[in-house]
């Protein structure tokens, strides 16, 4: 996985390593962001410096208390996830939150 001193990983990679992983998976992708869906339902788009994810809301709430993370206004449950740095948890808490996603898009 790609990854500078500056930044963190290359997180465009990191999901479609995921997605590659996981069965029942789209994606579509417009001016630099992929979004991924799971049965006619979005449940992440990536970009080159975010990641967001549509969590369960009690998740998503419990998400916005880590570094780099933002709730997306006028959208309950999607989270923001901005990695600035290197910090040891950041492909562990992207992995997560995308395999979450990828779940409950799908109902189970």
């Amino acid at each position: 996985m790609a990854a500078s001193e500056a930044s963190g990983p290359d997180l465009m990679v990191l999901v479609v390593d995921l997605a590659s992983e996981l069965g029942q998976v789209s994606s579509s992708g417009d001016a630099g962001i992929v979004s991924y869906q799971r049965a006619g339902t979005v449940f992440a788009r990536v970009s080159a410096d975010a990641l967001e994810v549509r969590l369960p809301a009690d998740i998503a709430d419990a998400a916005l208390r880590t570094p780099d993370t933002a709730a997306i206004p006028g959208a309950a449950g999607w989270l923001r996830f901005s990695p600035r740095g290197r910090e040891r948890h950041v492909v562990d808490r992207a992995t997560a939150w995308f395999q979450m996603a990828w779940r409950h898009a799908g109902g189970s």
